[in-house]
């Protein structure tokens, strides 16, 4: 395709929307119970551009990380601030009509409250009780430190599939994973070279090689690897040894998974991703027809090459504080577009 951009993009599903991230800029669009797509476009300020060190192999990995949950608790918190507008315009007194209101504190505390938790959980639950309970299985005192890891590996594997599972039962868990399978067809249809359309965006898999997903499954095979040039020391110095290493072990998953996503087409990398693809299978659902739509107008507000269709209706822009800004503004922050 002449002239395409070809930057990476990626991002998360958030609360009925999809997040995605450009060179420079994120973006966000969610669509509210009333089928407005609400589109938030903001500068990654403070965040590594190309050419910093922060961007070096072994360095990037970690670094994509923290930006990662950085701009996850952005995001869904700006998901949620939505909703939360829109029950408040629903009870506001008849004729009130205030849409700069500013949503209630309540949410953000709410929000932060909930990530730090699901923070604690996930390093409790993935990380750290699945060291400690292969110490209880039969037979453990004789078995090897390489088998005890490899053992470890696998409970690690069966308590996150199991925690997929389970929040799979909740109906707003199957909706945020249908957006999640709308940010990939999305980026798989813009990554083929076809026109980026929602009939185009919907003949695609909502599976993609470089999505979080795959990042655990890597993580926990590599994790094996090193763990087990670590032995098997005593409990508390294990688990401290569990949470030293987790720096250099995302730093290569990271690199990993880069290589699978930059050569996909390749029979390596279709084999390296291919445990990955099959876990994502979990956490992404076919997309309907609105979903993939909330997906491309992120994607049009940062591609260059990808533009909303004059039919589609005119999405509502606003600031990270839901205040409404005109299209002069939104069209002066797109000289730079990224």
């Amino acid at each position: 395709m002449p002239g395409k951009d070809e930057h990476h993009y990626g991002g998360q599903a958030v609360i009925e929307g999809v997040m995605l991230r450009g060179k420079q800029h994120y973006a966000v669009a969610v669509r509210r119970a009333d089928g407005q797509v609400v589109l938030l476009r903001e500068p990654l300020t403070g965040y590594a551009g190309e050419g910093s060190w922060l961007q070096w192999p072994l360095i990037r990995g970690n670094y994509a990380l923290y930006e990662a949950l950085s701009l996850g608790l952005k995001s869904l918190q700006f998901s949620a601030d939505v909703a939360m507008q829109e029950e408040q315009e629903k009870t506001a007194p008849s004729g009130e009509t205030d849409a700069r209101r500013k949503p209630a504190l309540l949410s953000r505390v709410l929000t932060v409250l909930t990530m730090v938790g699901s923070l604690a959980l996930g390093i409790g639950l993935f990380i750290l009780l699945p060291a400690w309970v292969v110490d209880w299985l039969p037979g453990s005192p004789a078995m090897s430190a390489v088998t005890k890891n490899v053992i470890e590996g696998g409970i690690r594997l069966v308590v996150i599939v199991g925690y997929i599972l389970g929040i799979t039962l909740m109906p707003y868990v199957r909706r945020v994973f249908e957006y999640h399978g709308a940010e990939h067809t999305t980026i798989n249809c813009y990554e083929s070279g076809e026109q980026v359309t929602a009939e185009n965006c919907a003949r695609f898999s909502p599976l993609h090689p470089r999505c979080g997903t795959a990042f655990l499954l890597v993580v926990i095979v590599v994790k094996i690897i090193v763990n087990s040039f670590l032995g098997w020391p005593d409990i508390w110095l294990r688990l401290g040894l569990r949470l030293a290493v987790l720096p250099p072990i995302a730093a290569i998953s990271y690199e990993i998974l880069r290589y699978a996503g930059k050569h996909r087409d390749s029979v390596i990398a279709r084999a390296m991703s291919f445990p990955g693809m099959m876990l994502q299978k979990l956490t992404t659902r076919r997309p309907d027809h609105e979903q993939i739509q909330t997906a491309i107008y992120a994607l049009a507000a940062l591609a260059p090459d990808v533009s909303v269709p004059a039919h589609w209706p005119a999405p509502r822009l606003v600031d990270r504080n839901l205040h409404p800004i005109s299209e002069e503004e939104w069209a002066d922050g797109m000289a730079d577009r990224s």
